[in-house]
Parts: structure tokens; C-alpha cells; sequence
């Protein structure tokens, strides 16, 4: 049998080079980068070359770009960072930022369970945080999320300074830019810190949503468990 050649085209191996950059800080965020002219001469490509690789990067949200000003590295702000991973919405269809209000924040040792969700050894340190998310006033969400410090690097929250947005967090903060996410979702009964939290009776199934979020360089940032009330809320992802 004939050995299979693998081939990767010029612009995808520019855009990943780019993103490597973007990632060790070469450009940082709201800066721009070299013109096309020079960027395709450093790296040996015609224009047309570069400027697929910057078009991709750019529809993926990683770049900005100006008439007349050039192509600037994205500034992740709330909302962008938010949405594409924010699925919960009223039934009339309409975005309800989340506020967070924290209920714990503490260093632990993950257990044998969480190390595995973060592809860590057991008995690393992990950040726990212990969260219900407000939509229009009611309490929606109980969330635990472990952090990986492993990936993030030793940091520190205050409750009065606490993010609203982690992902927003990560990218300013650690310089890490959450790409993707896998969630397993299940209807379960709820715990009583569920019952308390989220002001439901213990009959009433919740929407139980386990995700592991990844960075572009596919290390596992955080893992989630989220109970949610969809009693006045939609779960609605688009499916492409």
C-alpha cells in the first residue's frame, strides 16, 4: 500500500505561524500588524497567500480589519467573547448577559475525577469557583468552575474585582484565548445547593452542563459543571 503524503497549503502554514505569534505576544491585542507587502516578504508568499491567511484569521475573530488602517489583533471584549459560548437566551430570543455572583473562591487539590477532566495529575492545585449566574434578575445557573493553573500560571481573584467574563479574564490576564468548548448536557434532579441557589423545588429537573473549554494551542483551560433553571430560558446553540 502506498504511504499517504501529508500536504499542508502555504496559507494555512502562514496563519499558523501568525497565530503563533499572536499567542508568544509578538503583536498583543489592538495592535497592528506589519502591511501585506512586508508581512508576504518575511515570509517568502505572494500577497494573495497572506491574504488568505489573514482573511481566515480574520473571520475567525483572531484579527481586525481597518480600510485604509491596516489589520490589527483583536481586542476581546465581553460580549464577543461571551456569546459564541453563552447559549442560554430568553424564549422571545433575546441575549441576557449574565452577572456573577460568587459564592466561593478557594485553591484545592484536584481529586482523581477533576484531574481528569483537566488532563492533569491528581493532587495538582486547581482554583475552584463557586458561582450562581442572574439572568433579568433570577437566579438561573449554579456553577463550579476548576481552573487548571497548570495552563493559566499562578493567579489570583478578589471577590470585589472578580471577572464577570473568565474567557475575557484568560486572554488579558494569561494571555490565553479560549477556541473551543465540548459540553455533555443531561436533565438531572437537583442537588439541595441547587434547590437553594436557584429557588426551585427538589422535583424539578435541571439542565446539567459538563464543558471543558480549550485554548488555541488545545491545552484545557477550565472545566464546568453547570446547573441551570430553563424554566424562563432556551438553550438554543446553532448547529453548522
Amino acid at each position: 500500500m502506498d504511504k499517504k503524503i501529508s500536504y499542508v497549503p502555504l496559507y494555512e502554514q502562514v496563519k499558523k505561524d501568525i497565530l503563533r505569534r499572536i499567542i508568544a505576544g509578538d503583536w498583543s491585542p489592538g495592535s497592528f500588524l506589519p502591511n501585506e507587502f512586508a508581512l508576504a516578504e518575511q515570509y517568502g508568499v505572494s500577497q494573495g497567500t497572506l491574504r488568505k491567511a489573514l482573511n481566515e484569521l480574520t473571520a475567525e475573530k483572531y484579527l481586525v480589519r481597518y480600510q485604509g488602517k491596516g489589520t490589527a489583533v483583536a481586542v476581546v471584549e465581553d460580549d464577543t467573547a461571551l456569546f459564541p459560548f453563552f447559549f442560554l437566551s430568553r424564549r422571545d430570543n433575546k441575549h441576557i448577559p449574565p452577572v456573577s455572583q460568587i459564592n466561593g473562591i478557594a485553591r484545592i487539590k484536584a481529586s482523581s475525577d477533576i484531574a481528569g477532566h483537566l488532563q492533569i495529575n491528581e493532587g495538582d492545585e486547581v482554583i475552584e469557583i463557586k458561582r450562581v449566574r442572574i439572568l433579568d434578575n433570577e437566579c438561573v445557573i449554579n456553577e463550579i468552575v476548576y481552573i487548571s493553573l497548570k495552563v493559566t500560571g499562578d493567579i489570583h481573584f478578589e471577590d470585589q474585582q472578580f471577572p464577570n467574563t473568565l474567557y475575557v479574564y484568560y486572554q488579558h490576564k494569561c494571555g490565553i484565548r479560549i477556541h473551543r468548548a465540548v459540553e455533555d448536557i443531561e436533565a438531572v434532579l437537583p442537588t439541595a445547593d441547587d434547590v437553594k441557589k436557584l429557588g426551585i423545588v427538589k422535583t424539578q429537573p435541571v439542565m446539567k452542563i459538563s464543558r471543558t473549554s480549550f485554548d488555541v494551542q488545545e491545552r484545557i483551560v477550565e472545566y464546568r459543571i453547570s446547573k441551570i433553571n430553563t424554566q424562563n430560558f432556551v438553550y438554543r446553540a446553532s448547529l453548522q
